[in-house]
């Protein structure tokens, strides 16, 4: 079967050191919860290596953190996308000679890039950006917030990482598997377009950050 590109949906979080999760006695996952590995500690039950993303059992017993395990959890929130596109590539080096002209071989150089378009969201009652928008533009541009009562807040702007969650098949169904794209990445540039007569949309660039780039297959649960 094939499916449409509609049936991939994009999902963002950002980075924040104050919530890293610490290993010791009595600290499990939670039930579903997506992961990324700092550290592991000496006899860690976490079977994935450092770096990369897992989801915190649905059933059963939850993985018991030992000292030495470090665990960010993952807060994915979906960005309603217009269109995306991901291209992955691994540079070659030129081995040709006489005897085998034209041969190459992989120099193991990875990288990956894409772009992302979607329309700025409003929140109907307040319209205030969605969280996603909100964390999007604060890679840009520094943040003031006025409360018109003499309150300020000032968020600079963020170079924190930003990890790119694709679900290639959001239909499957419960206990189909689903095929997710991780990636941590850099958000390169941001174009807004505000034409009076279309709605007003955002186009990202982005390149893959520091950090393995990851397929991540699970059974759908709910």
């Amino acid at each position: 079967m094939k499916i449409t590109g509609a049936k991939a949906w994009v999902f963002f979080d950002s980075f924040d050191k104050d919530k890293i999760i610490s290993g010791g006695a009595g600290v499990t996952t939670k039930v579903g919860e997506w992961y990324l590995i700092m550290d592991k500690g000496e006899g860690s039950g976490i079977e994935p290596p450092k770096g990369f993303p897992f989801r915190a059992p649905k059933t059963g017993e939850q993985i018991a953190l030992v000292n030495g395990d470090r665990l960010f959890p993952l807060d994915p929130k979906r960005f309603c996308k217009t269109s995306a596109s991901i291209q992955i590539e691994q540079g070659t080096v030129d081995v040709g000679d006489d005897c085998d002209p034209g041969a190459t071989i992989p120099d193991h150089l990875f990288s990956a890039s894409g772009s992302l378009a979607g329309l700025f969201r409003f929140d109907e009652e307040a319209m205030k950006f969605d969280n996603v928008t909100n964390d999007i533009i604060n890679r840009f541009f520094d943040v003031v917030k006025d409360d018109s009562s003499g309150l300020y807040e000032y968020n600079p702007r963020n170079d924190d990482s930003v990890f790119l969650f694709c679900c290639l098949n959001s239909n499957a169904k419960i206990g189909q598997i689903e095929n997710w794209i991780f990636l941590p990445i850099v958000i390169s540039s941001l174009s807004i377009s505000l034409g009076n007569t279309d709605a007003q949309n955002k186009d990202l660039s982005w390149s893959k950050g520091e950090g393995p780039a990851v397929i991540y297959q699970r059974p759908r649960t709910e």
